[in-house]
């Protein structure tokens, strides 16, 4: 019997016939060399430009003997794994159980099968030092293991580990796979099941890290390196993607965080920071949709120098129960002149048009706010209709622009010192019945499709005639 992961019977035996094969694997950190130890520490330099830690020698011992070979499920409901005892090889997937501890000591080896993995749903305490590193990597040289999956109320806790060579992607799947796999409960709030502390992903064969159905990464966490992935670092619900920690996400086939964007299913519901990683985030899916349960107001937050890259068609809704009602959605991106956000296309060749843009659905919150921004190659089809006013330049209702509000006038101007370029439709649709706020004054626009701003309905719900245009 199997579970996915390759998961079996259980069985222990003492290895006797491995030793020329696990040779190979001597690159983790509990396998260092006697004449040279280990000099980087997993994680190291991981901060998010903090300042890089000092390289700290292990003081492990190369792991010699026949080893232990684990199967299926734990010997017993509380389990510890040795330095002494390493290797530790998992060559059937092994379930820890709700209920179940496995603690992997300092110095310990754990090598997996190909194809196999672990699957968590009780505790898994890895936590090693600076000098005395845990290292999880391949049984097996020219293939990878699968992955280890978290799931619902597990508790994983993983300190000064390198985690290397997994994540089987089951064909070219490389997207939908990961190495480190963190599920929850997607009708609860992001729960933080694993605390990751100097952590190494390195080489995955797919993703390196991926949070979905409201599984994240502790608050607590810092210091994750994931390098070497064939596919991105990470991939995580939009609602979870504020737990992505400090570290290095760089070296990977493609050097970005991808937000799958599942509209509803991951809208995010409480207030969430896209933080500077260092590498952009790429919007998959349909569109990121922000609004508070309850009638309460979800803010986005985007740190200053971060760009979000958005897919063909898809856009960032900031939501609101009606068209009439305040906003239960609110976006605060400000930047600065030396570092703006950036939203742009994700088209390795971006044309006008490409993403929808920011739409603003109700009344905008009053604490949301645009600045030292750029919002470049929006404009393209919304689905919105009759909000904005006719023009000369369009000729009709076109609710096609970077930044649309529909719905109700904001209580004030809420983009500014923000460049809004190549726009296949308007710059701002001011889609509101109510007073014209001027955004042109601290903006600036370049090659807009049609109107920089249009004209909002006067107080008797009429348009203008022939509405006001000002061209980018």
């Amino acid at each position: 019997m199997t579970n996915g992961l390759g998961l079996s019977f259980a069985r222990r035996v003492t290895l006797a016939s491995l030793g020329v094969a696990l040779a190979a694997f001597g690159a983790g950190a509990g396998c260092t060399d006697d004449a040279a130890p280990a000099e980087a520490t997993p994680g190291e330099g991981s901060d998010g430009g903090a300042g890089e830690d000092a390289p700290v020698a292990s003081t492990c011992t190369p792991p010699t003997g026949e080893g232990t070979v684990h199967s299926g499920s734990l010997a017993s409901d509380s389990e510890v794994w040795t330095e002494a005892a390493s290797p530790h090889v998992i060559d059937f997937g092994l379930t820890i159980r709700e209920g179940q501890s496995l603690t992997i000591e300092p110095c310990a080896v754990v090598r997996i099968r190909k194809g196999q993995g672990v699957l968590v749903e009780g505790k898994l305490l890895a936590e090693g030092a600076a000098d005395k590193p845990i290292a999880i990597e391949r049984a097996d040289a020219a293939d990878p293991w699968s992955r280890i999956e978290v799931r619902g109320t597990a508790d994983v806790r993983l300190a000064h580990v390198s985690i290397d060579g997994g994540g089987f992607a089951n064909g070219d799947r490389l997207d939908e796979f990961a190495m480190l796999d963190v599920r929850g409960d997607q009708d609860l709030p992001p729960q933080g099941l694993v605390h990751v502390d100097h952590v190494a992903l390195r080489g995955s064969a797919s993703l390196g890290l991926l949070l979905r159905e409201g599984g994240a990464l502790a608050g607590t966490s810092a210091a994750l390196t994931v390098t070497g992935s064939a596919s991105y670092p990470a991939s995580s619900w939009a609602r979870s993607a504020g737990s992505i920690p400090p570290g290095t996400y760089t070296g990977n086939e493609n050097d970005a965080i991808i937000l799958a964007a599942l509209t509803n299913r991951d809208a995010i519901k409480e207030d969430v920071t896209f933080a500077n990683r260092g590498v952009p985030y790429f919007v998959r899916g349909a569109q990121i949709t922000v609004g508070g349960a309850g009638g309460s107001v979800a803010t986005l937050t985007i740190e200053a120098g971060v760009t979000m890259r958005f897919a063909k068609g898809s856009r960032l809704l900031l939501d609101a129960p009606s068209t009439s009602e305040p906003a239960i959605g609110a976006l605060r991106a400000v930047g600065t002149a030396e570092a703006p956000i950036v939203f742009t296309s994700a088209e390795a060749a971006p044309r006008a048009g490409d993403w929808v843009g920011i739409t603003l659905k109700g009344m905008p919150a009053p604490n949301g706010r645009i600045d030292h921004a750029k919002i470049a190659y929006a404009g393209g089809s919304s689905g919105i209709s009759s909000y904005d006013c006719p023009s000369p330049a369009n000729q009709g209702f076109t609710n096609e622009g970077a930044v649309i509000v529909f719905g109700g006038q904001p209580a004030a101007v809420f983009v500014t010192n923000t460049a809004i370029e190549d726009s296949a439709g308007d710059g701002i649709i001011r889609g509101w019945t109510g007073d014209p706020l001027d955004f042109l004054s601290s903006n600036t626009f370049a090659r807009v499709g049609r109107c920089t701003q249009t004209f909002p309905k006067s107080s008797t719900a009429a348009c203008p005639n022939p509405a006001p245009c000002p061209k980018g």
